[in-house]
């Protein structure tokens, strides 16, 4: 029998909630207690009337068990199941002797059944509802006696009385008895569920410490691929740079091109792959500095100069900036021009004729504090087709077209420009059509900046013209043999004469023998690194130079390290012409704000 109602009110069940079980157990309980109470109150001829609200309580508690065992509504059933046992109460008082009936006990286990099912917050206003309909019984009772329905025999009376008692005390023992295996048994299994929980956060902690160590593990061995694969690529690039300023046959400028687009591909990538590693662990951050539109867009088209199909004639890129579009602006210049490189890049890659137009205009509706500046790189290539439109922004992604080959690559850059564009507070947008072009669009917000100061030009790198503009004293720590040659073979091109040395403390050395405007410092040296040298150096009692950090490291903390150790500005490898033609007025600058400040 204990099983059957085990199964039958899910006591077993530790999926159906406490709560609910409990007004299972109360509805169906009452249904049946009060039904044994109709059987022996008709055996002992009790008044039909009294009879009567006893149905209505069997009725009550019989929609109330299924409502609340069938369509689980335990919550909603529970306040007019114990108002019409009230009711039905409140009814057969007068009928059952008033507080000489059964009627004291029935008033008890309501008040029991109450407290079971009503929250802990409204137990108080139960109980003084139930207080004060028992005071009203009372004194209609006091006042109106005759209101009393009086038992037939003494013997009826006393049957009635004792049934009640016993009936009652059983019902609320074996209510409590249920309720209370049932408790035992679901705390037993929260106990257990929260041992394994607490088991498998272990676990998972465990597992996030084995996960980061290994994305720590995947960083520093992607930071020093990177600074491996940049220092030869240093001397590649930088190489082709001098070459290229030399008077070369056809052919050998044609295997020059070659070598300078496989050399910047390549440094391209890598620059990609690492950029990916930080936007998968939130690492890429942008920086604020003035630049002006105009030279930002023509110095990075001129990177497009020695492509084959431009500089064969058979792409033309055409630049367009709308009259109202400002000039002077602040953000990120560097990361903007590696999304327009991007786009520009992949126009090329995807046209073999035609013109690459790219449009820069102001957007009407702007941002408060905030410039909006729309790009527009449209293309008359391949196109795209819409099964592969949506592939465009996910990493390591390929197209595929009906006319070619699919168009190789690392499928990197258009994932990263969306990364970048949104986090200047822009979308990027793409509208193309299958063998006719692709034009996409993006828009970021910028600030306004100060106009730059005009530096004087250094006439196109003539040899000797840049160091008669802006003399300076260099040394150059570098530790690789390649490298120094090619640093030589660039200032000298510029008509500068450099000291070098292949160690941090060779730096400290030359510097106590004599004094030096500028100082390119390697971080990763033997000895004595570039970090160490230039806290050193900071230390030291004497005019303190202008040291520019030159590294093949390339991540944010790397240049926060440079800093912190005292250098001035931070260039990453590859160097080459067009870089040191660019940077020597800033450092210039540099230079006399350091000797002034002295």
């Amino acid at each position: 029998m204990k099983n059957f109602l085990n199964r039958f009110l899910r006591l077993n069940d530790t999926t159906v909630p406490l709560e609910n079980k409990l007004s299972d157990i109360v509805t169906f309980g009452t249904f049946v207690s009060v039904g044994v109470g109709l059987i022996q109150n008709i055996t002992i001829g009790i008044h039909w009337f009294v009879n009567s609200m006893l149905g209505g309580t069997m009725l009550v508690s019989a929609i109330c068990f299924y409502l609340s065992r069938y369509r689980n509504r335990y919550r909603q059933i529970r306040p007019y199941f114990l108002a019409s046992i009230g009711v039905f109460l409140a009814i057969s008082y007068f009928a059952n002797y008033g507080v000489r009936g059964p009627s004291l006990v029935l008033m008890a286990m309501f008040a029991v059944l109450g407290a079971l099912l009503i929250k802990k917050r409204k137990n108080t206003l139960f109980f003084i509802a139930l207080a004060l309909l028992s005071t009203v019984l009372l004194l209609v009772e006091l006042y109106h006696p005759e209101t009393l329905r009086l038992y037939k025999t003494d013997l009826q009376l006393q049957l009635d009385l004792f049934n009640t008692y016993i009936f009652g005390i059983v019902f609320l023992a074996l209510t409590i008895s249920f309720f209370k295996s049932s408790y035992e048994q679901d705390r037993e299994v929260l106990l257990q569920t929260t041992e394994r929980l607490e088991h498998s956060q272990e676990e998972i902690i465990k597992e996030k410490e084995k996960a980061e160590k290994a994305e720590r593990a995947k960083t520093e061995f992607l930071a020093n691929m990177s600074h491996e694969i940049r220092t030869p690529l240093n001397s590649i690039i930088g190489t082709a740079d001098l070459l290229n300023e030399t008077e070369l046959s056809p052919r050998q400028q044609e295997y020059l091109e070659t070598i300078s687009i496989s050399s910047r591909h390549l440094l391209n990538l890598v620059s990609d792959v690492l950029d990916m590693s930080r936007i998968d662990q939130g690492r890429l951050f942008l920086e604020s500095q003035d630049f002006q539109l105009t030279t930002l867009m023509n110095s990075t088209l001129v990177l497009f100069r020695n492509e084959p199909k431009i500089s064969n004639k058979q792409l033309t890129l055409n630049l367009l900036i709308a009259p109202n579009t400002p000039e002077n602006l602040r953000g990120d210049a560097y990361r903007l021009r590696q999304v327009i490189v991007n786009l520009v890049s992949n126009a090329i890659k995807f046209s073999n004729n035609g013109s690459i137009e790219i449009k820069v205009a102001k957007k009407a509706v702007q941002v408060p504090g905030k410039i909006c500046i729309v790009f527009e790189v449209k293309d008359s290539g391949v196109g795209i087709s819409e099964e592969d439109l949506p592939k465009l922004f996910r990493p390591f992604s390929e197209i595929k077209t009906a006319t070619q080959h699919p168009f190789r690559g690392a499928g990197l850059g258009l994932a990263i420009t969306q990364t970048i564009v949104t986090m200047m507070g822009g979308e990027v947008k793409v509208e193309s059509v299958l063998n006719q072009g692709t034009t996409f669009t993006f828009c970021v917000q910028l600030e306004a900046g100060i106009p730059l100061v005009q530096l004087p030009d250094n006439g196109g790198g003539e040899e000797g013209k840049l160091a008669d503009v802006y003399p300076l004293s260099i040394l150059v720590a570098e530790d690789n043999i390649l490298n120094q040659k090619l640093i030589a073979r660039i200032m000298e091109h510029f008509g500068y004469n450099i000291d070098i040395v292949d160690n941090g403390n060779g730096v400290i050395q030359k510097l106590t023998q004599q004094h030096y405007d500028l100082i390119f410092m390697d971080v990763q040296m033997p000895e004595l690194d570039g970090i160490e040298a230039t806290r050193a150096l900071r230390k030291l009692n004497t005019t303190q130079p202008y040291i520019v950090a030159m590294t093949a490291a390339a991540a944010p903390e790397d240049q926060e390290a440079c800093f912190a150790a005292g250098m001035n500005d931070y260039v990453v490898k590859p160097i080459s012409m067009t870089k040191i033609r660019a940077l020597i007025p800033k450092w210039k600058e540099g230079v006399e704000k350091v000797k002034n400040e002295k």
